[in-house]
């Protein structure tokens, strides 16, 4: 597991394809944040105040209630419904 947290205050940060990422509770104050295919992501309701949002193939990533704020978000491949069942 990478330790993203003192990324927390970059204006833009690509972390797409990186399995060591779990925890990016820490990146809520990132402008745009693009973690394509991270893997290992599921909680993602620190996020919600980024303005674009890449999760696009972001497989364990399953609620994303907490995102209301975010301008532009990508979920692409992810396993989000809109009926609270995951499909």
């Amino acid at each position: 597991m990478i330790d993203v947290s003192a990324l927390g205050g970059v204006h833009t940060l690509n972390l797409s394809g990186c399995s060591s990422v779990v925890d990016v509770s820490a990146l809520g104050g990132v402008h745009t944040l693009s973690l394509n295919c991270c893997e290992n992501v599921s909680d993602v309701s620190a996020l919600g105040g980024i303005h674009s949002l890449d999760l696009s193939g972001c497989l364990n990533v399953t609620d994303v209630s907490a995102l209301g704020g975010v301008n532009i978000l990508h979920l692409n491949g992810c396993n989000v419904s809109d009926d609270g069942t995951n499909d």
